[in-house]
């Protein structure tokens, strides 16, 4: 008797219980408002290759500087009278060195590009006539073209006349 209630509780924890009819329920929740861009393809393929390459420099760095500084701190503490040995290691230092202080570089120049480039795009962006922030007033809209002006329906649905 014992053993079929721990063996029920077992089982128990290993499978999902449902609801008698097997329905989950959840909480929807609506958007309240949400912002669009239109990007052209040559901006967005500009998007695509920014950030593939976002921290690529930066994790280069931080693999390199901290090999750099592991091998000099070891060098500097352990004796090696071979050369043969010791001169490796001591390429692999200062390459690690270079490499790291260029990715370094490379990456403090790269930051805050992408976030510059996004900024450029929402920037082009023109607003709908009378979204806040972009209000026009009576003058400007004494300088709109009229409907006729324009070439436009005169107020017809579909453009008919």
């Amino acid at each position: 008797m014992k053993l079929k209630r721990v063996l029920g509780f077992v089982i128990g924890l290993f499978e999902m219980a449902l609801p008698p009819d097997d329905q989950i329920s959840i909480k929807r929740f609506r958007l309240g408002k949400m912002q669009s861009y239109e990007v052209l393809v040559g901006d967005f393929n500009r998007i695509e290759d920014e950030a593939s390459s976002i921290g690529t420099h930066f994790a280069f760095a931080l693999a390199c500087l901290p090999v750099a500084i592991t091998i000099h701190i070891t060098l500097s503490r352990v004796r090696i009278s071979d050369q043969s040995v010791r001169e490796p290691f001591m390429l692999l230092m200062f390459a690690c060195y270079i490499l790291g202080a260029f990715f370094a570089i490379s990456a403090f120049r790269q930051r805050g590009r992408l976030r510059k480039f996004m900024q450029v795009i929402r920037d082009s962006q023109v607003p709908p006539l009378g979204e806040k922030g972009s209000e026009i007033g009576p003058s400007e809209a004494d300088q709109l073209p009229s409907i006729k002006e324009s070439g436009g329906s005169e107020g017809k649905p579909g453009g008919a006349q």
